[in-house]
């Protein structure tokens, strides 16, 4: 191969002269294109240039210069539908549906993540059962090449009732939802008596709830319950109050734990009892002694379905719920309302109890 160099002062310029022009040109360093104005046409095919103006490097179609620039990689792909599954059994490892990966270009990567509640994995197959799997089970970030394959999410259910969990899986800027939700396990309808004897109350935060059959002090006697009620007070039922700071209008279960440990009076040395607090606390009935004292909001669940659960009266029944240093909650039976009245008073009690 001949080199033949220019005698031109300036730049070296340089040509090839040989019989086989395909032959490789290797360089070490740069090659420089010059700014043409050639006119692109059928003799100047394939030949390259440099626009000064547009700064890139054009190459000849025939027709005319197309500027030379890497092809863009579409790696966003199509929405990813995972149908929620529903009515799931609490605490269990549940796995999506498996779902393909449409909507990208060939061989473009994706970073892919998953966040959410129950420890979520996903993992990559390369058919739809995902007998062939590219991604083991993982939680961690990776860049994956996943056009045309399949993804597949998993989580662990909730440990209560009724509960859904939300899992998202990311793909570079695109977010999919998963829900994963529990089912009601429950004895039947609200009011239903279940096989211990208890009675379903309704949902407490999501939760099935149950009380006992009858108001404190009576028993169940076959067709009604029988015996009086019995009155308690919300403190020991002395004036030297105690501020317990037990609020929670939710959570009845959380405030007869911290009631029961805290003193109701000022001047007794020792734990003295938050009398109604207590002896839901104590009771041991259908075979359960988890018996707790209604929270404000469970007792109005309680109130609202007191005609299908029985057996109440018409007058104040005490919630947990303190409101004062001096008073706390109750809730009378025979329209909903509730009130806040002094803790040395004496209102009657359905303990309650969730699983």
């Amino acid at each position: 191969m001949q080199i033949l160099q220019s005698a031109k002062s300036g730049p070296i310029r340089k040509g090839i002269a040989t019989s086989s022009p395909e032959a490789t040109l290797d360089v070490n360093g740069d090659i420089k294109i010059g700014d043409s104005s050639a006119t692109c046409n059928g003799t100047t095919e394939g030949s390259m240039r440099y626009n000064s103006t547009d700064k890139a490097v054009e190459v000849c179609n025939g027709t005319s210069w197309l500027a030379m620039q890497a092809s863009a990689c579409d790696n966003a792909p199509a929405y990813l539908t995972f149908p929620s599954l529903t009515a799931q059994s609490t605490s269990t490892l549940v796995e999506s549906a498996i779902v393909a990966v449409t909507g990208m270009d060939a061989s473009c990567t994706v970073n892919v993540g998953v966040a959410g509640s129950g420890s979520p994995n996903y993992r990559t197959c390369s058919n739809s059962d995902c007998s062939t799997v590219l991604q083991a089970w993982t939680a961690a970030n990776n860049t994956l090449d996943i056009q045309g394959n399949y993804i597949q999410l998993r989580t662990t259910t909730s440990a209560s009732t009724d509960t859904s969990f939300s899992v998202t899986l990311t793909t570079g800027a695109i977010t999919h939802d998963w829900i994963a939700a529990t089912g009601v396990t429950v004895c039947g309808v609200i009011g239903s008596v279940c096989a211990d004897g208890t009675v379903y109350a309704g949902l407490t935060s999501g939760t099935p709830f149950y009380v006992t059959r009858c108001d404190s002090g009576m028993s169940w006697g076959g067709a009604s319950c029988d015996g009086a009620r019995s009155n308690h007070y919300w403190n020991d039922g002395l004036t030297d109050y105690t501020t317990t700071g037990v609020i929670d209008l939710d959570d009845g279960q959380a405030n007869t734990a911290s009631l029961i440990t805290i003193d109701s009076n000022s001047v007794t040395a020792g734990t003295q009892d938050h009398l109604a607090a207590q002896h839901c606390a104590d009771l041991v009935l259908h075979g359960k002694s988890d018996w707790y004292l209604p929270a404000k909001n469970e007792l109005g669940t309680i109130y609202t379905n007191s005609a299908v659960i029985g057996g109440f009266t018409t007058v104040y029944y005490w919630s947990s719920v303190e409101t004062t240093s001096s008073n706390a909650r109750r809730m009378i039976f025979n329209d909903g309302s509730s009130n806040s009245l002094g803790k040395n008073y004496a209102s009657y009690i359905r303990c309650a109890r969730h699983d």
